[in-house]
């Protein structure tokens, strides 16, 4: 097991025990990847999604070459963060001492988001390069959110499309501070 995975599972049996123990209430959230304006673009381990954006709107910007590790087959899943947000907020006043995974139930490989992305910026996908001989790591990332729509069955998730809309907006306005090396 990976140490951060490791740390998360640590952190959920520590809880547990003190439910347990003391009859600490607590609701564990599990999202997967986060992403969307503004969150988490300052640098320190970028998920994915950011460094696609940042990489290929470079690229457009300032004519660096595109270079994505692996051969963008591997798949991930996305959250909108108002999603998140929104979920979190429901699951914090109807439930306790529940562990909840918070996914959109849909992935995609990294050459669809790189697709999708050169769309939204008018980016030639044709001109990005996958490096095979670079680490890839899992080949697909989808948590099973089944409880989530059991206890939120009326919860709607931003489309991938809006999402990427919003956030590459965003990027876009500030790419002073977010395009920067």
């Amino acid at each position: 097991l990976y140490t951060y995975a490791m740390t998360k599972r640590m952190l959920y049996q520590g809880v547990r025990a003190l439910n347990r123990q003391f009859g600490l209430k607590y609701l564990c959230l599990v999202p997967s990847t986060l992403y969307g304006p503004g969150y988490h673009t300052d640098g320190r381990q970028m998920h994915f999604i950011f460094d696609l954006i940042r990489k290929i709107m470079r690229g457009k910007l300032y004519g660096e070459s595109v270079v994505l590790w692996g051969d963008g087959y591997q798949k991930r899943e996305l959250v909108y963060v108002d999603d998140f947000v929104g979920i979190m907020t429901k699951l914090a006043v109807s439930h306790e001492n529940e562990l909840v995974n918070i996914g959109s139930g849909e992935e995609h490989s990294i050459r669809e988001f790189a697709k999708m992305i050169c769309n939204k910026v008018d980016f030639d996908f044709g001109k990005i390069k996958f490096d095979k001989a670079k680490y890839v790591g899992a080949k697909s990332k989808c948590l099973d959110a089944t409880k989530m729509r059991r206890l939120l069955p009326e919860t709607k998730m931003t489309s991938l499309e809006d999402g990427l809309e919003k956030t590459i907006e965003w990027f876009e306005k500030n790419r002073a501070t977010v395009l920067k090396k």
